[in-house]
């Protein structure tokens, strides 16, 4: 039975919490949600533009079109919290207005009543005369503080009465406002609707036109699968590298300032100036520049299904980031280049160490820096390469802290 309680408990805590994080999502982080999704779909529209210039379908643009597809579906369902949110706005609105109507009327009839005793009474407010027909100076000054008193009361009703009167004009304002930006929020989303029923049948139609040419596209993944697991096996080893050399640095001072503390091997000893720039760059997650000016994530972190194939699935250790043609690579913190490798012929990777974190941008025509070089935030580093035959231009970029791989869209600006 005890179990059972507690169980309960569990159960409505969980509940409680989790309606206390979606009452969290304020009007105005919808809001800056919704212009964010609206500019990524827009960049992903120009991107798709340049791609359909190729009259055949690919996989660059099947990856954007989904890309698209997703970005429509978080934008309706923001403007549907934001829809909610302002029902409830507009339901206290309503209900503030009913109120304060019903205290405009109380007040407007104690008013009433204050005006027609004083005009019963009339006789008796000749202020001289009802002040001198007092028996004594205590009654007059009674009768003196009474007609302030009234004449104070009759004036405190009166800016109360204007004051809610002002009260419910700003609320019926603001009730005005509210319906407006909700009926503006409904059409935008029957528009998105509208549009997501359409990019969905393009995408239909995309897929079903790949899926004839399915045996060659899966070898063309398998290829690069083939080749992004080499290129992350040079990654590993440079970064492995980095971690010994530093380590090494750091126990050969331990040793002569008779310390004797030796790093772990998986764990990169640090100089201060380099320490101090790790804590600066941690500081910065959720606010990093993206490593290219315009572009939208084609190809997220993590174990992805191939749209084409289910038998074909594609681990991604970074992101993929599709941009314009003759695009710049940009550093996205100040660092120093510990090397760049050209895992293929049409590929250039430029790896870029952070005190313990390493960034790493790749799929680059060319590159513009060189091992050893300091780096600022958002300088150029590199071109990066554009795939005819697949009509994209797409950066692939990856951040690490040590030998540990991290999901950079957490760690990039939104």
């Amino acid at each position: 039975m005890k179990h059972t309680i507690k169980w309960m408990m569990l159960v409505l805590l969980t509940l409680l919490f989790s309606a206390g994080g979606y009452a969290q999502r304020s009007k105005e982080s919808l809001e800056k949600e919704i212009k964010s999704l609206q500019k990524e779909i827009e960049t992903a529209n120009k991107l798709l533009k340049e791609t359909s210039k190729n009259k055949e379908v690919t996989m660059g643009q099947v990856s954007l079109m989904n890309k698209k597809i997703k970005d429509r579906q978080k934008l309706i369902n923001a403007c549907n919290e934001q829809i909610k949110i302002l029902e409830r706005s507009i339901k206290k609105g309503e209900n503030n207005i009913k109120s304060l109507n019903g205290e405009l009327k109380k007040l407007s009839g104690e008013y009433a009543k204050m005006v027609q005793f004083a005009y019963k009474n009339r006789s008796h407010y000749d202020h001289l005369e009802f002040l001198f027909a007092s028996k004594d100076f205590n009654q007059a000054f009674q009768r003196m503080r009474y007609i302030q008193q009234f004449a104070d009361a009759r004036k405190t009703k009166m800016n109360q009465i204007a004051t809610t009167r002002t009260k419910v004009r700003n609320e019926v304002e603001e009730l005005r406002q509210n319906k407006e930006e909700q009926a503006a929020l409904l059409a935008e989303q029957k528009a998105q609707q509208d549009a997501l029923i359409k990019e969905k049948a393009e995408l239909d139609t995309q897929v079903k036109q790949l899926k004839k040419k399915e045996g060659s596209i899966q070898q063309s993944i398998k290829d690069k699968q083939a080749q992004a697991k080499k290129f992350q096996k040079q990654i590993d080893d440079i970064i492995a590298e980095e971690i010994r050399k530093a380590n090494e640095r750091a126990a050969k001072e331990a040793k002569n300032a008779k310390k004797g503390t030796t790093p772990k091997p998986d764990k990169m000893a640090l100089t201060p100036s380099e320490k101090a720039l790790s804590t600066s760059f941690s500081a910065n997650k959720g606010k990093l520049p993206w490593p290219v000016e315009r572009g939208v994530v084609s190809s997220s972190y993590g174990k992805h299904t191939s749209a084409i194939s289910d038998k074909v699935t594609v681990t991604n250790n970074g992101v993929d980031i599709a941009t314009v043609e003759n695009a710049k690579a940009r550093c996205v913190f100040e660092g120093v280049v510990v090397s760049v490798v050209k895992p293929s012929a049409s590929n250039i990777g430029v790896i870029i160490r952070h005190g313990d974190f390493f960034t790493v941008y790749s799929q680059l025509d060319e590159a513009y820096v060189n091992r050893g070089d300091k780096v600022k935030t958002k300088q150029d580093i590199g071109k990066v390469h554009t795939d005819r035959s697949e009509g994209k231009t797409e950066l692939h970029f990856e951040l690490r802290q040590g030998t540990e791989t991290l999901n950079p869209s957490v760690w990039l600006a939104k």
